[in-house]
């Protein structure tokens, strides 16, 4: 109850469009000063493998190198940010400046055609702005900007699949004036290919200026240089200067969301008139003042759910298992719920380099306190004893399915020095907040769970379980999950199209109102569609519905799965020279494995206990002599 009041409340705020708070404290430069600019990594949106932007051998590296401290969500999405030898000084134009000259081995002349074949494109950072490459909007007189992050280091002609380096960039760096000061609104790259090994400036003007040939098996001399522009723009406040990395679709999103409410309207209308009119006429029977030989008969002629008011709250197989699996699914959905709501309330801006991740790692440590507790309640429900053996099930249980997932990933990504592969100090500093605060808040919140009296269930357990009798086809496992999960993945699955967007191709998002509307579509979609199934299971005599319930809610994760892969072999993969190897497509399955696996777990917990108050509520209602 207390999510479905928490539901209620991101729906009434994702009324208001989602907004973002770019920062809370702007940098202003005075004319004259020094303005560092910091390299990251290369990433392509085709290859799901970022490299730091110093592992790359065919690179300009400073002799002495800075790196700032980092989150834990931006060294989980690959950032390596560094200090460079790129000179900025606030209002002082640079025509050009010789970066430095590189001799590239053949080994670093073939890495290189490799990438820019990849569409590989380099982050650098400037006041804590992206690079980006500039696109003017088609249809728009004023011929108004919007920036892709990132820009190209190289330019790949197919026909002839030769690749060019870009060692030549232009940066425009657009500021406002604020009294005294500068603010930074905006950081443009243009970057060139110009075969140059003199190791002086080349005419950037000159007609004759020939690319830069890479992928050859040949030792290559490169000269790489870089011109500086300060441009005032007036039109674009500091407040706003993330508006043009933020590309809406509001049209699309609204699509999606009427899509999902005529959906929810047709379940509705089966649960209200079908299901509750069929419930109203056994209920009925129960109401009427008749001997029990006629009530046998009516019984036998009604539907069978009321034959198992003796079976249906018997403990469920295997219930030490299920109850701390239940718990983690609590603790993972109110882990999304609470990371939703503060993304809708700004605070989870693009600005925020890796704080949706962080935040959902910290959410994650803290609500271990109710996956204990509700994981304690129902093992004492279901009749366990070790409160202890339960409360250590639900702190590993999860958790350890998804870090050994992620260990066999890691050495894959390690093996190729991979700036996505996990640090060993963040693995130890992950295990250190799992020891000292999931931990510990999972046995206090298991202890709490376990001492509170367990469920009254309105029904009394028969000694001798009732046998079950055979099913018909559509309930079952194969064709019934099927089923149930189709119409939840018909209410996500255009809004998934930008999440994954944004996961694997570097897009922002931010428009966690529509995430909202659509999560609470999902929700009831997903607890009306559990509750028709289970609903049509104990009517065939079935009374084995807890696993089945939350088989039911989560069945819609095969189609998140499958549709994950469909979006990598048409997005990612599709046109992209070398992009076959084992590498890339081991980390995207195993990463969208863990995608599913948490979706599951959430919409399963949602379908679990949708379908046992619903069992409740109509077992309560049945007067038996």
């Amino acid at each position: 109850m207390r999510s479905l009041c928490v539901l209620t409340l991101c729906t009434l705020a994702a009324t208001v469009r989602a907004f973002y708070i770019p920062s809370l404290s702007p940098q202003t430069f005075a004319p004259g000063t020094r303005v560092p600019l910091q390299v990251n990594r290369v990433f392509s949106e085709h290859v799901p493998l970022p490299y730091a932007y110093y592992d790359l051998p065919f690179v300009c590296t400073p002799h002495e190198i800075h790196r700032p401290w980092l989150n834990i969500g931006e060294v989980l999405r690959g950032d390596r940010i560094a200090s460079s030898d790129y000179e900025l000084t606030m209002g002082r134009n640079t025509t050009c400046q010789v970066l430095c000259t590189k001799t590239l081995s053949r080994a670093a002349n073939e890495e290189a055609g490799r990438l820019i074949a990849q569409d590989y494109m380099a982050e650098w950072l400037v006041d804590k702005l992206p690079s980006a490459t500039v696109y003017l909007r088609p249809l728009d007189k004023q011929r108004s900007k919007t920036y892709d992050p990132g820009f190209r280091i190289g330019d790949y002609d197919a026909s002839l699949k030769r690749a060019y380096l870009n060692n030549h960039v232009t940066l425009h760096i657009l500021y406002e004036t604020h009294g005294t000061g500068r603010r930074i609104v905006g950081f443009e790259a243009y970057p060139r290919s110009i075969k140059n090994s003199s190791g002086k400036c080349p005419d950037l003007d000159s007609p004759t200026l020939e690319p830069l040939l890479v992928g050859t098996n040949e030792e290559t001399l490169v000269t790489y240089s870089y011109s500086v522009r300060w441009i005032e723009d007036s039109t674009v406040h500091w407040a706003h200067r993330w508006d043009r990395y933020l590309r809406t679709t509001a049209q699309v999103h609204w699509y999606a969301i009427f899509n999902s409410f005529i959906i929810i309207l047709l379940l509705s209308g089966v649960v209200a008139v079908i299901l509750m009119r069929m419930l109203n006429r056994d209920l009925a029977i129960f109401a009427r003042d008749v001997n029990e030989e006629e009530l046998r008969d009516d019984i036998e002629e009604t539907s069978g759910w009321k034959l198992l008011h003796g079976d249906v709250f018997r403990a469920p197989e295997y219930g030490g298992l299920l109850a701390p699996l239940l718990g983690t699914t609590v603790q993972v959905m109110y882990t999304a719920i609470a990371t939703v709501v503060l993304g809708t309330l700004g605070i989870l801006s693009p600005s925020y380099r890796g704080g949706l991740l962080t935040t959902g790692i910290v959410m994650f440590m803290l609500m271990g306190s109710a996956s204990g507790y509700y994981s304690g309640h129902l093992y004492r429900t279901w009749g366990g004893k070790n409160w202890f053996k339960n409360a250590l099930m639900t702190a590993i249980l999860v958790p350890l399915l998804l870090v050994a997932i992620e260990m066999v990933l890691n050495a894959f990504l390690w093996y190729r020095s991979s700036s996505a592969a996990m640090p060993f100090s963040t693995l130890v500093l992950l295990f250190v907040l799992w020891t000292f605060i999931e931990l510990p808040l999972t046995m206090l919140g298991a202890w709490f769970g376990f001492r509170r009296q367990p469920y009254s269930e309105p029904m009394r357990t028969n000694a001798i379980p009732r046998p079950v009798p055979p099913q018909p086809k559509y309930l079952g496992w194969p064709i019934s999950i099927l089923l149930a999960g189709s119409l939840p993945f018909s209410v996500i699955f255009i809004e998934m199209f930008y999440v994954l967007k944004s996961i694997w191709q570097d897009a922002f998002y931010y428009e966690y109102g529509f995430t909202v509307i659509i999560g609470v579509i999902l929700a009831v979609t997903v607890c009306e569609t559990t509750v028709i199934m289970v609903w049509l299971l104990l009517n065939s005599g079935h009374h084995k519905w807890w696993w089945r319930s939350f088989a039911y809610g989560a069945s819609s994760s095969i189609y998140f799965f499958l549709y994950s892969l469909v979006f990598y072999y048409t997005r990612l993969r599709a046109g992209m020279p070398d992009t076959n190897g084992l590498v890339p497509a081991l980390t995207f399955v195993l990463h969208s494995l863990l995608f599913t696996i948490v979706y599951a777990l959430c919409t399963g917990s949602m379908g679990f206990f949708a379908a046992y108050f619903f069992i409740r509520r109509i077992y309560s209602m049945v007067k038996l002599s």
